[in-house]
């Protein structure tokens, strides 16, 4: 490659719609194929694919909070995502989550609290109970309140469309039904 394509990528001049990579880890045609896919499927604008789902939900709420923000969500997830909610994150970037019985729409809307609450976070269907959320309610709540909302749509890939109900931001862990076989470690965020 000549220096001046290196500048010129460096720049965002060039980049995967021009088949320019710098770094298959950052970036690769197999990953971008894979993002433009979920995207496809999901019927957003775009989507990242990540090394793991923990990578996946932890960018997605480092980005739409900072020290001091606060997340809304439900008390049935994941357990790695619980304890990021409830143990890593306020100590290390002093961002709180308050945990709700995500059915109880109206204990949602107590606990999202205007001008502070950035995220409502929850999972279409809940790991390991199976609790169906109603995402079109409780993304009109949420954005009648300036918050945004992340749906974790693991179990239920062609089956529910967050986006299409209403959500802002949807994560998939790939190692579940996208992938067939738990035999590989990615996940995606759509927006």
């Amino acid at each position: 490659m000549e220096p001046e394509t290196l500048r010129r990528i460096f720049t965002g001049e060039l980049g995967p719609d021009s088949d320019y990579y710098v770094y298959s880890r950052h970036f690769n045609p197999t990953v971008l194929n894979l993002s433009r896919l979920m995207a496809s499927l999901e019927g957003t604008e775009a989507a990242y694919c990540t090394a793991s789902g923990m990578s996946a939900i932890s960018a997605s709420i480092l980005q739409l909070t900072k020290s001091g923000g606060h997340v809304v969500a439900s008390r049935t997830l994941y357990g790695g995502t619980h304890a990021l909610l409830s143990h890593f994150l306020p100590r290390t970037c002093n961002i709180t989550t308050t945990f709700v019985e995500i059915s109880d729409i109206e204990m949602v809307d107590e606990a999202i609290i205007e001008g502070k609450t950035n995220v409502l976070y929850f999972e279409s269907v809940s790991n390991p109970t199976l609790t169906v959320a109603n995402i079109p309610e409780l993304s009109r709540i949420a954005h009648r309140k300036g918050v945004t909302v992340v749906v974790d749509n693991t179990f239920t890939p062609m089956v529910i469309s967050p986006v299409k109900l209403g959500a802002d931001v949807v994560v998939h862990s790939i190692s579940k039904f996208v992938s067939g076989g738990a035999d590989i470690i990615a996940v995606i965020s759509t927006m």
